[in-house]
């Protein structure tokens, strides 16, 4: 796009006549949490877009004429998630109905903590991704009682128990 009339900045909503495209399968290996998601390309930028809501989660610096374009990174939160009552009950009766990829983890579980390298974190079933698009960002791990919800920068940001 060349001719922007809206702020490109996070949480704007995208007029409908913009074009969106499909993140590619190559930025979706470096960035798994653009899965699904959006973007359209302006002079100098990349803006990817959540699809279900047309909002702006990121803004990344572009320059063309053969130069390389980092990935984006993941957005920042920094705060806990709010999710509602509906939400939390379909994201703790989804995961906990399919096996996971690694055994409970024990010990204490703190919102604002980092998470240990040693912990895998997991996506979640694309069933929660239809029904709570908010939580597409996020990742999770399980514990013996909860659902640990986990932002980009791997620090937990909300239980779900």
């Amino acid at each position: 796009m060349t001719n922007v009339n809206f702020s490109v900045s996070v949480g704007t909503v995208v007029p409908r006549a913009v074009s969106l495209h499909t993140v590619s399968a190559a930025i979706v290996d470096v960035v798994p949490q653009y899965r699904g998601y959006s973007y359209f390309v302006t002079r100098d930028q990349i803006v990817i877009v959540e699809p279900s809501t047309s909002k702006i989660v990121t803004v990344v610096p572009y320059q063309s004429g053969g130069s390389t374009v980092a990935a984006p990174a993941p957005a920042r939160t920094n705060k806990p998630a709010k999710f509602t009552k509906e939400q939390r009950e379909v994201i703790r009766k989804q995961v906990t109905s399919r096996p996971s990829r690694s055994p409970a983890v024990t010990g204490d579980v703190v919102i604002g903590r980092e998470v240990p390298s040693t912990i895998i974190v997991e996506e979640f079933p694309e069933t929660v991704y239809r029904e709570v698009p908010d939580v597409r960002t996020y990742r999770y791990y399980r514990t013996e009682r909860n659902v640990v919800v986990v932002d980009p920068d791997r620090r937990i940001v909300d239980i779900i128990d």
